[in-house]
């Protein structure tokens, strides 16, 4: 009694099967499409990742997984990295911004692992093609990520344009933040979260209840937190250098016949790019 009794011996059936899956699978892949880009991991690599089997079901080492997956997402993901922008005017400029591809690592990782536990069920020598799982993906995965439809908003030459199929199709001035007061609207890639007719604009709460603007917009369009695109009915010039001393909290003031224009042609998701 001062032994456990040994209960699986060599000639276990259910291990002599688990042995076979394992062995099986050193010569099966797992091909990984990315846009027109391709990334294999051979079963010789992913066998490494084996720890065992309990009840006929092999176990991964989700660490090492993890790794591939992590490794996967540093070079392929796009949001939050520097990408060239080509502008309106002929320019090329360098910007970052949340819009992008992100593969999503967590969910990844579980198909992943799922997946290469399932090779029981393959034939010798089988492979497996798949996409990732992705929290945020983007227009394109050729050239630019955000395509070839639009907005631009120029923040040095003070004005916005929408790009459709390559060709500007709408464009006018605009005043941005005020940057003598620090409210410069910030330069980068993102997008449309929604948009919305008849919002009141608010500022912070202050200590007395009130706020610290309200504004009556028409036409909301917000692309990056509070900052988006409206109109302004109280202004009377826009363009030229009125951002400098007297420009928005952040957002861009469009013309209202203007923004109205723009609203129709908008939709949620579409990229907003902000050059400097």
């Amino acid at each position: 009694g001062c032994y456990t009794p040994i209960q699986v011996t060599s000639g276990d059936a259910s291990l002599k099967a688990l042995c076979a899956q394992m062995n099986q699978a050193k010569n099966a892949t797992i091909t990984f499409h990315i846009g027109d880009a391709t990334e294999t991991l051979s079963g010789t690599e992913y066998v490494s990742w084996y720890t065992g089997g309990e009840n006929g079901v092999i176990t991964v080492d989700r660490d090492k997984a993890a790794a591939y997956i992590k490794a996967l997402a540093a070079k392929y993901d796009t949001a939050g990295t520097t990408r060239t922008f080509h502008t309106t005017s002929g320019k090329e400029v360098a910007l970052t911004g949340p819009y992008g591809w992100k593969i999503d690592q967590a969910g990844e990782i579980a198909a992943l692992t799922e997946l290469i536990q399932s090779v029981s069920a393959w034939q010798d020598g089988d492979s497996a093609d798949r996409e990732p799982v992705y929290s945020q993906s983007a227009v394109s995965r050729t050239g630019g990520d955000w395509g070839n439809t639009y907005v631009q908003v120029d923040l040095g030459g003070q004005h916005v344009y929408m790009v459709k199929d390559g060709t500007v199709v709408w464009d006018a001035p605009c005043v941005t933040g005020n940057v003598s007061k620090d409210y410069t609207t910030p330069a980068g890639i993102y997008s449309l979260t929604y948009k919305e007719k008849d919002r009141i604009l608010r500022g912070k709460k202050l200590d007395n209840g009130k706020y610290e603007y309200e504004s009556h917009v028409d036409y909301w369009m917000p692309f990056n937190g509070g900052i988006g695109l409206h109109d302004a009915s109280w202004r009377s010039k826009f363009g030229g250098t009125i951002y400098q001393t007297s420009g928005s909290h952040g957002c861009v003031n469009l013309p209202p016949a203007s923004a109205a224009t723009l609203y129709d042609l908008l939709y949620k998701g579409i990229p907003v790019i902000c050059t400097p």
